[in-house]
C-alpha cells in the first residue's frame, strides 16, 4: 500500500511540475510577447481591431463571427432598400389613384354633357314632330275650303309658310289651288316645291 502511495505522490508531482513548465516557459511569456506587440503597434499608430477583423477571416471561428456581422449589416441595408421601394410603390399607387380619379371626373362630366345633348335632341325632335302634326292639320283645314279660297290666302302669306301647308296637301288639292293664283306666284311656288320635293328624297336616301 506504501508503495502505491508512493507512486501516485510521484506522479502527481510530475504532472503538476509539467503544467508549471507549460504557464512559466510558453503561456506566461506568449502574453507577455503578444501585450508588447500590442503597445508597440498602437503607438506607432496602427489600429489593432482593424487588423485583427482583416486577418481574422483566415481563422475559421473568428472568421465566422465577423461574417455572421457583416450578414447582419447586409440584411439590415436590404431591408431598408426594400422599404425605400416599398414607400415609392404606395406613392406611385396613389399617384395613379388620383389620375384615375380624375379621369372618371372627366368621363361623367363628358357624359353628363353627352346626356344633355341627347336630351335637347329628343326635345328638338319632339317639337318637331308636334310642328308637322300643326301642319298636316293646317293643310288639311285649307284642303277642306275652295282652291280660290285658299290660294287668296297663301298667296299673301311668306312662300316659306305656304310652301310648308303646300307640301301637306295632296297633290291633287296642291295642283287646283296653284291654278288658281296668279301666274307668277303660281310659278315660284312651283319651284320651291320641286326643291322642297328634292330636299326630301335626298334626306330620304341619305
Amino acid at each position: 500500500m506504501s508503495n502505491k502511495a508512493e507512486e501516485l505522490s510521484l506522479n502527481e508531482e510530475k504532472k503538476s511540475s509539467k503544467i508549471q513548465w507549460f504557464l512559466f516557459v510558453i503561456v506566461i511569456p506568449l502574453f507577455f510577447a503578444i501585450a508588447i506587440a500590442l503597445v508597440v503597434m498602437t503607438m506607432s499608430g496602427i489600429n489593432v481591431f482593424d487588423l485583427a477583423k482583416k486577418y481574422s477571416g483566415d481563422i475559421p471561428i473568428i472568421s465566422s463571427i465577423v461574417s455572421n456581422d457583416g450578414d447582419k449589416e447586409e440584411v439590415s441595408d436590404s431591408v431598408f432598400s426594400l422599404k425605400a421601394t416599398i414607400e415609392d410603390q404606395k406613392a406611385e399607387i396613389a399617384n395613379l389613384q388620383a389620375e384615375i380619379e380624375s379621369k372618371q371626373k372627366d368621363l361623367k362630366a363628358s357624359q353628363e354633357e353627352i346626356d344633355k345633348l341627347v336630351n335637347e335632341i329628343k326635345a328638338l325632335e319632339e317639337k318637331e314632330k308636334e310642328a308637322t302634326i300643326k301642319l298636316e292639320e293646317l293643310a288639311k283645314v285649307y284642303e277642306t275650303m275652295s282652291a280660290k279660297k285658299s290660294a287668296a290666302i297663301l298667296s299673301v302669306m311668306a312662300n316659306k309658310d305656304s310652301i310648308e301647308i303646300l307640301v301637306k296637301m295632296n297633290n291633287e288639292t296642291r295642283a287646283a289651288v296653284l291654278e288658281k293664283m296668279e301666274p307668277k306666284k303660281a310659278a315660284e311656288l312651283t319651284v320651291l316645291l320641286k326643291a322642297e320635293e328634292n330636299k326630301t328624297e335626298i334626306n330620304n336616301e341619305g
